[in-house]
């Protein structure tokens, strides 16, 4: 059975990044829209989006064509807690190379927090979540992003810094 916290953040990430036009299922077209609004470029690989969207809507267990809040929950609720299913890895990367606007294989907190503002977060909240997950250090490289990635999808540890990864801890308040 899953955690409260692990639900209440997956609630958080389906709702926030992933339900575009909020109706409270991800269609292809707001995956895409998600996509877009993190600055995916058309040249960035059709295969990869394409694995991508196939690893998330192996969740839509009903056949409608989308997945819902609940189908997602138990996507996650089946998955090992030790190791992020493909789809997501690939994911992780996207972001990680979709954040780091410069090209220098780092994050740094200026990079972060523009990322989250076009999603609505604010600016201090942001700072607030790079500065957890940095640990007083000016960027994250690739490894260290990949590991917040993992403990926000599959922690259980409020206290972890993983739980920053989306800029935000709105989500233990509702």
């Amino acid at each position: 059975m899953m955690s409260d916290l692990r639900i209440k953040k997956l609630q958080f990430a389906f709702k926030k990044f992933f339900d575009a036009d909020e109706c409270g299922a991800v269609e292809k077209k707001d995956f895409e829209k998600t996509l877009e609004k993190l600055g995916w470029k058309e040249t960035d690989g059709e295969e990869i989006k394409n694995q991508i969207w196939d690893g998330f809507k192996a969740a839509d267990v009903d056949g409608d064509g989308q997945v819902s809040t609940d189908e997602w929950i138990k996507m996650w609720d089946l998955q090992d807690t030790e190791t992020l299913p493909e789809w997501n890895n690939l994911f992780c990367k996207v972001c990680f190379h979709i954040l780091d606007k410069t090209g220098d294989g780092v994050i740094d907190e200026e990079e972060f927090v523009n990322v989250h503002e076009i999603f609505g977060g604010t600016k201090e909240e942001a700072v607030n979540a790079f500065q957890t997950m940095a640990e007083d250090k000016s960027s994250l490289n690739f490894d260290e992003f990949s590991q917040l990635f993992k403990e926000f999808f599959l922690s259980d540890d409020i206290d972890d810094p993983g739980n920053y990864i989306f800029g935000t801890l709105n989500f233990f308040t509702g």
